[in-house]
């Protein structure tokens, strides 16, 4: 079987590959990057209308540290997990105002209490006070401008931008590579759940696009493994423009969350598993814009660190279990495919699974690009690929484990999705020029299509989650909740804007072709 060298760091891409533009032209990266950004936030925006006013698990407290924090209130006073701030006091009834429906996902939505400006302040309770502050110094800025419902839509569309232009930077680097399937592991990180969450006013949104930008650049900024004699040129070249998308990632990684700087180094530790090279490093390590950006990366992981340390930010709960540890591990390991399911679509909190289609179309889009992977990746990558799957089994029963006669079994699968999202984004580097062209557009094709149905499904199941509640039939009956937007209208736009992406992404799957056979990659 032939491969082609078609790492972005070796020449020069050809004109007759990659994403076109009028009359067949290739489109600069910047309007590719423009594009991207405008779906992504369509797509992000319409989310944010479809669910309730704090609908999405804890955006009642990042609400209301978001509100104090760009008021000053950066270090207030703290028992265990609760942070008492000053803010406005349409916040006072921020942790009730949702209080009917939550949890529940046979309540529709219209029983919450109005959320609307209220004159002076108050003293409230946020369980969120504690963590880094840089995402609510922005969301924040929001509650300066307006007040009540429309503060809240608004701090949502100020996540959707951040994560927005993340993933979009995320799509040109995959893209520069003339191979269907790095684009195609892209789009199976991007799993529902995180299109849900980069519409909230919650850190996770981000944290989830920092993490798929950084798997996404990292991995191009090594090119791939040639076979012995191969030229060495590659390796002594670093392209700036990688460099830089890998630095605004590991920056949001190193500011936005209490973990992520965990998941910043093992993102970085499993990249250098599969595909770093002696000589890459070395050029990597002279790089000017790299070592700076590394240097100032550093910086900020320990002022995180300081961060966390002095405020106790990884401190959760107190729901103490008494339980023996054998029994507390086979709880956690039984709830490892609760986990899986969360990572895909479990939306609002915890109450509204994505349809079961979603998880089936979702699941099995994964597992054939993994397995296809690892069939045909080198012994690296291999060992790469199950470092990713054991280290998101291993780290959410160890977390348990430590914790868990403290704060019972409190993790969810989106806590580690940052990092495990690599799977699909790693399985589509390894698996780049390994295929024919043909066979691989195919199986790409047809991944793609089977992702864009399952957004559109797990959006109208959400929204009709709110509008009717999750055991009625869809958007039969009277609604008892109405969004911003018609509910019709709002599914509508979702449909025609997925379907414009993904006949965006089929017309690039289809121009890009390997201009010239090279040498198979050795086994080993």
């Amino acid at each position: 079987m032939s491969r082609v060298d078609q790492s972005p760091h070796t020449a020069p891409l050809p004109r007759t590959g990659g994403a076109t533009g009028v009359a067949g032209r290739p489109s600069s990266p910047r309007r590719r990057w423009w594009t991207a950004f405008a779906l992504l936030s369509l797509l992000g925006g319409l989310w944010a209308l479809a669910g309730p006013v704090f609908s999405v698990p804890d955006e009642p407290a990042h609400a209301v540290y978001a509100a104090a924090a760009v008021r000053g209130e950066l270090w207030a006073p703290t028992t265990g997990i609760d942070t008492t701030v000053t803010v406005p006091a349409t916040y006072a009834n921020a942790s009730t105002a949702a209080a009917c429906f939550i949890y529940d996902g046979t309540v529709p939505a219209g029983c919450a209490e109005l959320f609307v400006a209220q004159p002076g302040t108050a003293e409230v309770v946020t369980t969120a006070g504690r963590y880094p502050p840089a995402y609510y110094l922005f969301a924040g800025s929001a509650t300066l401008v307006t007040d009540g419902a429309t503060a809240i839509y608004l701090m949502r569309f100020l996540t959707v931008l951040v994560c927005a232009a993340l993933l979009a930077s995320a799509y040109l680097s995959v893209s520069e590579r003339r191979s269907p399937w790095p684009l195609t592991g892209l789009v199976l990180a991007c799993t529902p759940m995180v299109l849900f969450f980069t519409a909230a006013v919650n850190p996770q949104g981000p944290e989830l696009a920092a993490g798929i930008a950084l798997w996404a650049s990292a991995l191009a900024l090594f090119p791939p493994p040639g076979p012995a004699g191969a030229p060495d040129d590659a390796a002594s070249r670093v392209a700036p423009r990688l460099v830089l998308r890998c630095l605004a990632a590991m920056a949001a990684l190193a500011l936005i969350r209490p973990l992520s700087v965990v998941w910043l180094g093992l993102i970085v530790g499993v990249v250098l598993l599969s595909r770093a090279t002696g000589r890459r490093l070395v050029a990597l390590l002279r790089d000017r814009w790299m070592l700076l950006g590394g240097l100032a990366v550093g910086a900020m992981v320990a002022m995180t660190a300081v961060w966390v340390l002095a405020r106790d930010a990884l401190r959760q709960w107190s729901r103490p279990v008494d339980m023996p540890v054998p029994d507390a591990a086979l709880v956690s390991v039984s709830k490892l495919d609760g986990e899986l399911a969360e990572m895909v679509g479990v939306f609002g909190w915890l109450d509204n699974a994505a349809p079961g289609l979603v998880h089936v179309l979702w699941i099995g889009a994964v597992a054939v690009l993994a397995v296809l992977a690892a069939a045909v990746g080198t012994r690296r990558e291999r060992l790469a690929l199950v470092a990713v799957v054991a280290i998101s089994v291993v780290v959410p029963v160890v977390s348990e484990l430590s914790s868990y006669r403290e704060s019972a079994f409190a993790w969810q699968g989106r806590y580690i999705l940052a990092f495990s999202a690599g799977l699909t984004v790693l399985s589509g580097y390894v698996l780049a020029d390994r295929f024919p062209d043909e066979i691989g557009r195919r199986v790409c094709r047809g991944l793609v299509v089977a992702a864009g149905l399952a957004h559109v499904v797990a959006f109208i199941g959400n929204l009709n989650r709110y509008v009717h509640g999750i055991d009625s039939f869809w958007f039969l009956g009277e609604p008892g909740w109405r969004p911003p937007l018609p509910a019709w209208l709002l599914i509508a736009a979702f449909a025609v804007v997925t379907a414009a992406a993904v006949a965006g992404l089929l017309r690039q799957l289809r121009d890009q072709r390997n201009p010239a056979p090279m040498p198979a990659v050795p086994a080993g």
